[in-house]
């Protein structure tokens, strides 16, 4: 296999974002009201992260030669769309950050008077996450998983190769997997969550998720780069 991602990126990263929530709770309330407030760094960091996914499959995109492999341009481009509408919709496009007022007609139908859809309707909020979780799952952890007990990987230069997520993904989809574990088991028994565990798992899921597609779009431009000096 070609050289790919640093361990600090891929694998210290993941690591480290899981366990800044929990340590917020064990500081103070107040390093925990940062955490999740609008603006704040659980927020600022999934927008962070969808934007150099944007900036690193703007380069791929830039300098790779796709020659008959059309497709996968169009892959990188809806990667590129997906980032936005998730930075976008992250950041009630723009509101957390500007402050504007939510027009009236929309605070009606907006489950939380924001401006931006997933609020509205499960279309655009549970039916895009859980894709992008399974997307987490089988492309993030099974595939490589597969590839490394196989021994078999896509010959360098092929679709295949740019298109999968290599083992620098199985980490951070991993703990976007096992992130709200605990908060489903205490919900399945009736329990209420423990206040040092109540991380507001959903919104960590989300910032997992942002940084587990800037892994996958910063590896494909790292490779990129590294398979056109040696061609």
């Amino acid at each position: 296999m070609n050289k790919d991602l640093n361990k600090v990126i891929w694998l210290l990263g993941p690591i480290t974002i899981f366990l800044i929530p929990y340590i917020s709770r064990i500081i103070t309330d107040q390093a925990y009201t940062f955490m999740y407030m609008e603006s704040g760094w659980v927020e600022l960091s999934t927008v962070v992260f969808l934007v150099f996914t944007i900036i690193f499959s703007i380069l791929f995109i830039k300098n790779h030669n796709f020659l008959d492999q059309s497709w996968l341009k169009v892959w990188f481009i809806l990667l590129i769309l997906g980032s936005i509408y998730f930075a976008g919709e992250e950041a009630s496009w723009g509101q957390h950050f500007f402050g504007w007022s939510t027009p009236d007609a929309w605070s009606v139908i907006n489950d939380q008077q924001e401006t931006n859809l997933h609020n509205t309707s499960a279309i655009f909020d549970q039916i895009p996450r859980t894709l992008l979780s399974l997307a987490a799952v089988i492309g993030g952890f099974l595939v490589p998983l597969f590839q490394k007990i196989s021994n078999k990987y896509p010959a360098p230069g092929t679709a295949q190769y740019w298109f999968w997520p290599t083992y620098v993904c199985i980490p951070v989809a991993i703990l976007s997997l096992v992130v709200s574990w605990h908060e489903k088991a205490y919900e399945i028994f009736g329990s209420e969550v423990p206040s040092i565990l109540d991380i507001r798992s959903g919104e960590v899921k989300e910032s997992l998720l942002a940084l587990f597609m800037m892994i996958y779009a910063l590896s494909v431009w790292y490779r990129n780069k590294n398979y056109i000096k040696k061609h």
